[in-house]
């Protein structure tokens, strides 16, 4: 079971942190920081937190408890204390969120509703094709629990990886899906299971997030992927076609399923 996300206030964590005994802590001030998580300042009197903290469990808290009455001095527990803090779960949707959003700021005017702000190196046709599959299998296997503008892109410069799903998270949206990106190895003729069954894992860890914020292959997402139909499995075992070389281009695209277009014809009808 997962612990519930209790949203808690500055003076909520700075009265939770002084009920653990971090009596000489004034103020707790919460920051979308890209890459600082916490900081103590003015003379340990005041802990800077990253925002997503405000979602702690109490263990993440009691860790910070310890941290403030250590004045941050280096030793075996604070070590621990600090590891806990660093690895706990829901950091890293915070985290990326705030990466996200410095990168929307430099980027922004260059992505469409769906499209990623991050580089994406599939052609024109690609995407088109990319997005048609992630909406049909959005209709058809999660019966439209996915949001329609989740941002679905090609990446080049993957290596072992074949996808992946950023989460996000803000004060004002809650959490969301920053992108979902496929290595676009993917497309080359032959992997045509192998691309299904990438999207629809990668899709179940964005329904995952979304409903639960689970961020794992445990058992939340692997409800999600017996559902709908992939392999519930974190590693992939089966050969996958490969550029022979990482500069080569891929532009080819692969045909729709039949069924596929039949649900585009009713689309364009609709739209």
């Amino acid at each position: 079971m997962r612990e519930s996300m209790l949203e808690l206030a500055p003076e909520d964590i700075l009265a939770a942190l002084k009920h653990r005994g971090a009596r000489r802590l004034k103020r707790v001030a919460l920051r979308g920081n890209r890459s600082t998580i916490w900081s103590l300042t003015q003379g340990g009197t005041v802990l800077n937190l990253h925002e997503a903290y405000r979602f702690a469990p109490d263990a993440v808290l009691a860790a910070f408890a310890l941290i403030v009455k250590k004045g941050g001095r280096r030793c075996a527990e604070v070590s621990e204390a600090q590891r806990v803090v660093r690895e706990w779960p829901g950091l890293r949707p915070g985290l990326e969120a705030a990466r996200s959003a410095k990168h929307s700021l430099r980027h922004r005017g260059c992505a469409g509703p769906g499209e990623s702000v991050a580089y994406c190196c599939g052609t024109p046709r690609q995407r088109a094709y990319i997005r048609a599959l992630y909406r049909y299998l959005n209709e058809t296997r999660f019966e439209g629990a996915l949001p329609d503008d989740v941002p679905v892109r090609l990446s080049s410069r993957m290596t072992s990886r074949l996808g992946h799903m950023t989460p996000g998270f803000t004060r004002q949206r809650g959490r969301f899906v920053v992108e979902i990106a496929l290595n676009v190895d993917l497309m080359l003729e032959g992997n045509g299971f192998e691309r299904l069954d990438t999207l629809l894992h990668e899709m179940a860890h964005a329904a995952d997030y979304l409903t639960d914020g689970g961020l794992s292959h445990d058992e939340g997402w692997q409800a999600w992927a017996r559902r709908v139909g992939c392999r519930a499995e974190s590693r992939y075992e089966r050969p996958v076609v490969r550029r022979r070389r990482r500069s080569d281009p891929v532009t080819r695209v692969p045909p729709l399923p039949p069924a596929l277009r039949e649900r585009m014809s009713l689309w364009r009808k609709t739209a």
